[in-house]
């Protein structure tokens, strides 16, 4: 075994020297993919909340062409809730080249924001937030299944349950969005917290300054598209790392090319193609990342406020670093959600 696989394999197995429990090590990583796929959901959502009125009957489009409500009256909210469940089956949970670990995860949220209702500025719309969030994420529920961990009191390699990677990660984030046309621009920033779920001990801290452009065009009365660039700079905090390096070895600075198309296939469901291109440089340590995601989701909204949705995403990651590996990932699932206004 080389010696960047000898470390891989510790690196993809950290179990704490006093209590057995283990820590996801590419926690960040996971958190962050739920929340790309939840920003690609709100895109969607244009659709489910634009203007279009369905036609009445089949073909009124092309007798009459596309009708569109004139004026709408909104009633301004200040706060929104939200909640949300996520099961999905991973074919890679350690993000390994080879010997790949499959796991079903349960991943489940709620967030409260301060978020009211855009305000008019500068000829276009204003929207600040300021919010909070909270999320578990869960593995192996189907059944109990083991992987081989290393242990840093006895430097030793021994059997730890799935179940034992089980994490929590809590976000306090704030940010700005200023719209208008088809533009919007937003800058912001979060504190995020990862702890591990057998005893809350704290495994990883970031403090993320971010930013993001996005193009949104409706393409017809049932089609969209969404062209986005996000940035973001990570000063980080890691309790377990590799030899000859420090907590802030994860510091690193990601640059996003984002596509999304959106395409109404009848009143109550939404077909969604997607694309991320993301550059990730780590600033303490030479290592270059190349992300390449793709992903499908079907949304279904039963009213304003309760989505289901279906999806499957495959992952291609390029890398130079030292204890990582490049990996392909495909994961799968379903999610239901609840958000309210008031």
């Amino acid at each position: 075994m080389s010696l960047k696989k000898y470390f891989l394999t510790a690196a993809l197995g950290l179990v704490a020297s006093v209590s057995a429990f283990a820590q996801m090590p590419n926690a960040s990583q996971q958190v962050d993919s739920l929340q790309q796929r939840r920003q690609l959901e709100q895109s969607a959502q244009m659709m489910i909340a634009s203007n279009a009125v369905p036609e009445l009957y089949s073909g009124e489009s092309s007798d009459v062409g596309p009708q569109s409500v004139l004026q709408t009256k909104t009633r301004r909210t200040y706060f929104q809730a939200f909640a949300d469940a996520q099961y999905f089956y991973t074919d890679n949970m350690f993000l390994a080249n080879q010997k790949k670990q499959g796991a079903d995860v349960l991943v489940s949220t709620v967030q409260a924001a301060h978020a009211p209702t855009a305000y008019d500025f500068a000829d276009g719309k204003f929207s600040p937030r300021l919010g909070f969030q909270q999320q578990w994420f869960n593995y192996g529920l189907t059944g109990p299944q083991t992987v081989d961990a290393y242990n840093f009191s006895t430097h030793t390699f021994s059997r730890a349950n799935l179940d034992q990677f089980d994490f929590n990660a809590m976000t306090i984030f704030s940010d700005v969005s200023w719209s208008k046309q088809n533009w919007t621009f937003t800058a912001g920033g979060f504190y995020r917290q990862l702890n591990d779920a057998q005893n809350t001990d704290q495994f990883y801290n970031e403090y993320v300054p971010n930013w993001a452009i996005r193009y949104d065009l409706f393409t017809s009365d049932k089609t969209a598209l969404s062209i986005g660039y996000e940035g973001d700079a990570r000063l980080t905090d890691t309790a377990s790392v590799p030899p000859k390096t420090g907590s802030n070895f994860n510091n690193r600075v990601d640059n996003s090319l984002v596509v999304a198309g959106s395409w109404r296939l009848c009143r109550y469901a939404i077909l969604q193609p997607s694309y991320r291109f993301q550059q990730t440089h780590f600033t303490t340590t030479w290592r270059d990342d190349y992300l390449n995601s793709f992903g499908l989701a079907l949304y279904i909204p039963f009213n304003d406020y309760v989505t289901l949705r279906g999806y499957v995403s495959y992952d291609i990651l390029k890398t130079d670093g030292f204890y990582v590996e490049n990996s392909d990932t495909l994961n799968a699932g379903v999610g239901l959600n609840l958000t309210v206004r008031f």
